[in-house]
């Protein structure tokens, strides 16, 4: 195995994935930090910044908030819109602009502006990029890290980051089990975000979609784009589908941590309060200020507390928080209206495949149970938090070695007040979380804005811990063979 010592004089910093998370921390760290320091970022995409969000191709699929809320800087709230005026970047989508003036890009023009972003750093060589998939990571005796591909090449660094995204979701297991004991199997997408995820699905077939958050919306406009006319049925445990944003702009209104609430069921009594006193304020305002709030919600409630709001009101937030663009919810009335979209709340108890088709048990409620057959089956559960430590091996094989451990509330990786891996009461001093993956200490990390604030903010501690490093340990840059 070829190995690459970087020179600790230079501290070097490996962050693993360059979605918006990794690519944001690289920024921030060469922003933030004037300690001179190597950073290195795992990403086997082309660019740095459009990850599994931001690299979606299908111009169907628009930023969930209007352009002017989006920016790699807190500081410069204004840098993608004013980006995207300077580039000229929605020349060829008019659709892109509201009649109130708010502008919905497709994710894609986002991802391009993260990568136009850290272009000048990887042509300084702040940041390097390597396009690679990190197969192991262990821990050394003298407390490096050596990271190693898919190709048996490796490399050495002081802090690693785990940057990467959320598994893909994963089918119903009866649906699972159905399919691959099946001969003759319809067509079954466990990926929508996959390109050309659709072409097996027909203009005219009967489409079953499992969940009914962002991505069953996404789906829905993209099979209507490409010709789908047929009979769509989305199922949850909840039948909750997300909403839309307000006609105009509205000011975030509300308290919710003066004083703090310590269970969920107060939080939920604060919320049905304040939209009680409230009868004339969109529904949206009051959700934009617990959003604000929501890390401070989140710290003043203990872990069974939080278990309970992650069971209980979870599907209700989801659905309240994470908004559809205005363009995609047009396409979702459009199709309600027309009966070809239907949102049910249910759960699959059965499925079988027979003639080509998935024939499926639907039970809603405790009595109610309908039998209906579907040409094709859509899953878009969401990420599969639980599924991280199993589904990714250079973190399986970290939590092998006792180095990191799944959250309590299993919504990412277990983490500290600062973002260091912890196993129990125990932290990595050296190995840090950024992202979704670390929600479950903080509650709210699925949005932009709070992915760049937390991006931010373990810039600042990044910067403090390389600025303790000692000054010298070994010779510059070289390869060496092991």
């Amino acid at each position: 195995m070829a190995i690459m010592n970087t020179s600790s004089h230079i501290p070097h910093v490996a962050i693993i994935g360059g979605g918006f998370s990794g690519a944001a921390l690289a920024w921030h760290l060469t922003h933030h930090s004037n300690r001179p320091k190597r950073i290195t970022v795992f990403e086997p995409r082309p660019f740095l910044g459009a990850g599994l969000a931001y690299g979606a191709t299908d111009p169907q699929h628009r930023v969930n908030v209007p352009a002017t809320r989006m920016s790699i800087d807190t500081q410069q709230p204004d840098d993608f819109i004013n980006w995207i005026k300077q580039t000229n970047a929605l020349a060829n989508d008019p659709a892109a602009y509201r009649p109130d003036g708010s502008v919905f890009p497709a994710r894609s023009v986002f991802g391009r502006y993260i990568a136009d972003r850290l272009a000048p750093l990887l042509h300084t060589g702040q940041v390097i990029h390597l396009r690679q998939q990190v197969a192991s990571v262990y821990k050394r005796a003298n407390e490096g890290w050596v990271i190693t591909d898919g190709q048996g090449r490796a490399i050495s660094a002081d802090i690693v980051v785990i940057a990467t995204s959320h598994p893909a979701p994963q089918p119903p297991k009866l649906l699972q089990d159905a399919y691959l004991g099946s001969a003759h199997r319809p067509v079954l997408v466990t990926n929508p975000w996959q390109p050309n995820a659709f072409d097996g699905i027909g203009a005219s077939d009967r489409v079953l979609i499992v969940g009914t958050g962002l991505s069953m919306a996404d789906a829905v406009v993209a099979l209507t784009a490409h010709g789908h006319t047929g009979r769509i049925t989305a199922i949850s445990r909840r039948g909750q589908r997300s909403r839309g944003h307000t006609a105009s702009s509205v000011s975030p209104v509300g308290q919710f941590i003066s004083p703090p609430s310590r269970t969920a069921l107060q939080l939920l009594r604060r919320i049905r309060y304040e939209l009680a006193a409230n009868p004339h304020l969109p529904w949206q305002a009051l959700f934009d200020r617990i959003r604000e709030q929501a890390p401070a919600i989140w710290a003043a409630l203990s872990l069974a507390e939080r278990k309970r709001l992650i069971r209980h009101v979870r599907p209700f937030w989801d659905t309240h928080r994470f908004r559809i663009a205005p363009q995609v919810e047009e396409v979702l009335h459009t199709r309600e209206r027309a009966g070809t979209l239907e949102v049910l709340a249910g759960r699959l108890t059965d499925v079988q495949i027979e003639r080509g088709r998935f024939v499926i048990t639907i039970r809603r409620g405790t009595t109610t149970v309908q039998h209906e057959a579907y040409d094709a089956i859509i899953t878009t559960t969401g990420p599969a938090h639980d599924a991280i430590i199993h589904t990714v091996p250079f973190i399986h094989q970290l939590a092998a070695a006792g180095l990191v451990e799944m959250d309590a509330t299993d919504l990412g990786l277990h983490v500290d007040a600062i973002g260091r891996a912890c196993v129990g009461s125990r932290h990595e001093n050296t190995l840090f979380v950024a992202g979704p993956l670390a929600r479950g200490q903080f509650g709210e990390l699925m949005g932009l804005p709070e992915v760049t604030r937390y991006a931010e903010k373990l810039a600042v501690t990044l910067g403090a811990l390389l600025a303790s490093f000692p000054s010298l340990h070994h010779s510059e840059q070289e390869w060496a063979a092991t």
